[in-house]
């Protein structure tokens, strides 16, 4: 940039001065020399460079011909003759450009050490006849006599040109070979060359500093940018640890060019980022629910809707939620939330809420109220002897592990004592459950196996007052909602014996009955109450009925599902039990049917319809839950309907039917009632007696048709095989060249009901409750049975022909004492139902 540029100028007669350089870089400076006497000689000098400053200088001679003496005759005057007294005229010789290059009065041949008089000796002068200038560090970088403007093509002598080299003005003293600049760029490795390879990666970054040097390194040549040719020198490409390929060339990277700084590299070389393990289309670095289920629709998390409640996994804090509830914005439903806790001061019996207690453990005082998570329930075991040393040491002491085993999670066991002996008593069922328990279920157990350290007469709190007031408080409970629980009978019918194991059932019905009471308090049913706790007398005579009306809402239509709950409770909540003058409190005795009939919308005297059935338990309370769905055709909007319920056994009833909608879109519009039950005595079949044949035409609006059919068996000791109630007697229905038949697969086995517990059996009731028997159990509601037959039928207004067959071992059941005898009942009512869109 000739704006930083100074110039000057200096003269041996000592005079100097300074020089205006133009914009284009010429110059001019007049000098008067009329009057001088000697040659003389101009030295120039210019300096330039913003940051870094460089100068040159050259020498002009002015001879001043004829001027001043000459001593040795070589025609120059001795004060510019550098040799004054050396060879001239008396030799032979007189300077001229040929002989003395520099006109400095010394013979080249043999005078002169420096001909071209630039400061540099001939001896090292590679440019030895190069004149005008004079050698300094910055117009000759290497001191060789080269001016570097325009005479030296290597400036400092590395032996590299200038045009290439990269440090043109670099150490000066060593040459360019492969040992001491590996890319032959003119900058000495050692300490002036920062990338010895010139591939772009400085050193202190390259893996491979004497790598290649004929590249270009870009993304696509050296992908991991660590100075490494991919092609040839890089056997890890992306730097992730798994090398591209192993000793054979078979690939080993699966991801070669993982992106730097990436994490979780599995050992293929895939990050995260560039896996999607669940192919559901977000990389596993972003994907919150990696697992997702192959062809489900995902969030931009990664996250599906696992159980279709309406909120993503990666929000759902009930990522199990069941169909048919309610969702929270956390995506829970009301049965998957915990039960508050209810403040209450005593209690008197069983079905109460339980108040705070605490009481001494083996592992510290345990607090009710402190424990209560709104998710468990709590079983409590007591050792007793009586005053004749009767125990049930031997249901007390039964093996702990299969017991435990069988246990929900969700309880808390404890084990205590009334007698004096209670604190060896509980140390000892310490030590039996610590060596029944392998380590892994002890630590899950640790916190849910409690051993009471108190005489269990003296408890006091809640756990005081279940002891107190109980009938049996041996064995007793908490459900989920807080109440105190009576444990039923231990008696296993199929042994003939108490078998302590059936104490397993408790728990698992007080969890199995928790969604049946928390129904009614989801937020999509609409409830319509017939019994809220009323009392209905029981007997074989006027008692036997009980009747209430109900009205219903204007928008009844619109919903899809019908639901029965019902709670069958006894005299002040306890189980049947002898007092002191050998008669029976408590519940009733016997296994009966009973059902709930809606009376004609036009009639409510004739109540000949069933609407709902159950089968009352032994001895022991119980509640249900029954969905009854298809007879929502019973019901129109504004309704205002009687029902009228029938059974023998008395007790405080409450029937609610909820209504609800879960868009289904369809629900029972129509029905056509297609046949009854009869005796199982051999005329089961006899069309004579019983209708056995429907003709019927599908309405045009009807969207499907479905059999439903509510069936059981009844009859106990009236024939040798107890058929009706004992046979997996099936149920046969045809038409149009389709068929399907109703089974009873439950009456194999003699602890058929004794397994439904989880699906509204009521447990350890007081009588034969473990058999299965025809189509339903002791102390459960009967379910329907549906079968879509849409596809059998005829639904352009053509003629449908059903046919119904009640048979055991495909064959009309012949009783062995004969014919026609009776008392031998297949309750059955069974219905085409037609189907239409909610509105």
């Amino acid at each position: 940039d000739i704006d930083t540029c100074t110039m000057g100028y200096s003269v041996s007669d000592g005079s100097s001065g300074s020089i205006v350089v133009k914009e284009d870089g010429t110059w001019k400076v007049l000098l008067d020399f009329t009057e001088i006497e000697t040659t003389m000689t101009i030295t120039t000098s210019a300096t330039c460079g913003q940051f870094e400053s460089l100068s040159d200088t050259t020498g002009t001679l002015v001879i001043l011909e004829g001027g001043g003496a000459d001593a040795d005759g070589d025609s120059i005057p001795d004060s510019s003759d550098r040799c004054p007294n050396g060879i001239g005229e008396a030799e032979g010789w007189k300077s001229n450009a040929n002989s003395d290059n520099d006109e400095d009065g010394c013979r080249d041949n043999d005078e002169d050490d420096d001909d071209d008089n630039d400061g540099v000796l001939d001896l090292h002068d590679r440019c030895p006849d190069s004149l005008g200038w004079i050698s300094t560090p910055d117009a000759d970088f290497d001191s060789d006599g080269c001016h570097d403007t325009d005479e030296d093509e290597d400036d400092d002598n590395d032996d590299v040109l200038d045009v290439d080299d990269a440090c043109p003005y670099g150490r000066v003293g060593w040459g360019s070979t492969l040992y001491t600049d590996w890319d032959g760029d003119g900058c000495l490795d050692l300490d002036e060359d920062v990338d010895d390879d010139n591939d772009g990666a400085l050193d202190g970054d390259d893996l491979c500093p004497k790598g290649f040097t004929s590249w270009t390194r870009n993304p696509q040549t050296d992908f991991d940018d660590d100075g490494c040719a991919d092609a040839s020198e890089d056997e890890d490409d992306d730097n992730d640890g798994v090398n591209d390929v192993n000793v054979t060339g078979d690939s080993l990277d699966r991801c070669p060019q993982t992106p730097a700084n990436s994490t979780d590299i599995d050992e293929v070389g895939c990050a995260a980022e560039q896996r999607d393990g669940d192919q559901d289309g977000v990389n596993d670095a972003m994907d919150v629910c990696e697992g997702t289920p192959v062809g489900l629709e995902v969030n931009e998390v990664g996250c599906a809707d696992i159980d279709t409640d309406g909120v993503s996994a990666n929000n759902d804090l009930c990522p199990d939620s069941p169909v048919k509830w309610t969702i929270d914005a956390d995506g829970c439903a009301i049965v998957q939330s915990p039960v508050p806790w209810k403040t209450a001061s005593s209690l008197n019996g069983p079905m109460q809420t339980v108040p705070h207690f605490s009481m001494p453990t083996l592992d510290g005082t345990f607090y009710f109220q402190q424990e209560w998570t709104g998710f468990d329930v709590y079983f409590f075991v007591f050792k007793y002897t009586d005053s004749s040393g009767n125990s049930n040491a031997g249901t007390w002491g039964q093996s702990p592990g299969p017991f435990i085993r069988a246990l929900p999670e969700n309880v808390h066991l404890f084990y205590g004592s009334f007698d004096t002996t209670y604190h060896n008593d509980v140390l000892e069922r310490k030590s039996a459950v610590e060596n029944a328990l392998n380590p892994n279920e002890e630590t899950l157990w640790a916190d849910r196996i409690h051993y009471i350290d108190q005489r269990a007469g003296t408890l006091s709190g809640g756990i005081g007052d279940m002891v107190s007031s109980f009938n049996n408080p041996r064995y007793m409970g908490i459900d989920r909602f807080q109440q105190a629980r009576e444990t039923g009978s231990l008696y296993a019918w199929t042994s003939q014996t108490n078998d302590a194991m059936h104490l397993i059932h408790e728990p698992h019905q007080w969890n199995a009955e928790f969604p049946v009471e928390i129904r009614r308090s989801d937020a999509a049913i609409h409830e319509v109450t017939l019994w809220d706790f009323d009392r209905h007398s029981g007997g074989w005579g006027g008692g036997f009925t009980s009747t209430q009306s109900a009205e219903f809402p204007a928008n009844l239509t619109q919903y899809d599902t019908l639901e029965v709950y019902h709670e069958h409770a006894c005299d002040d909540r306890v189980n049947r039990f002898q007092k002191s003058d050998g008669t029976y409190g408590g519940c009733h005795e016997w296994d009966y049917e009973a059902n709930l009939r809606i009376c004609d919308r036009d009639n409510d005297s004739s109540c000949g319809t069933e609407f709902m059935r159950w089968i009352t338990t032994y001895g022991r309370e119980g509640k249900w839950l029954t969905d009854i769905s298809p007879y929502l055709f019973m019901l129109e909007n504004e309704d205002n309907r009687t029902f009228k319920y029938r059974g023998a056994n008395k007790g405080d009833l409450t029937i609610t039917l909820l209504l609800s909608d879960w868009d289904s879109g369809e629900r029972g519009e129509d029905a056509v009632f297609a046949f009854t039950g009869g005796q199982f005595d051999g005329t089961y079949n006899n069309e004579s007696r019983y209708n056995r044949q429907l003709n019927f035409t599908v309405p045009s609006w009807a969207t499907k048709v479905e059999i439903v059919a509510t069936i059981t068996g009844h009859g106990f000791g009236k024939d040798n095989a107890n058929c009706a109630e004992f046979c997996d007697h099936e149920h046969h229905y045809e038409m149009n060249g389709f068929s399907t038949y109703e089974w009873h697969p439950l009456v194999y086995s003699n602890e058929g009901c004794e397994n439904e517990v989880s699906n509204g059996v009521v447990a350890n009731q007081f009588g034969s409750w473990p058999y299965g028997r025809a189509g339903w159990c002791a102390g459960q509601d009967v379910k329907q049975w549906t079968h879509d037959i849409t596809l059998w039928t005829d639904s352009a207004g053509g003629n449908n022909h059903l046919t119904y067959q009640g048979l055991f071992n495909g064959q009309e059941y012949v009783p062995s004492d004969g014919i026609g005898n009776g008392q031998r009942n297949i309750h059955a009512e069974i219905w085409v139902v037609f189907y239409n869109t909610t509105a």
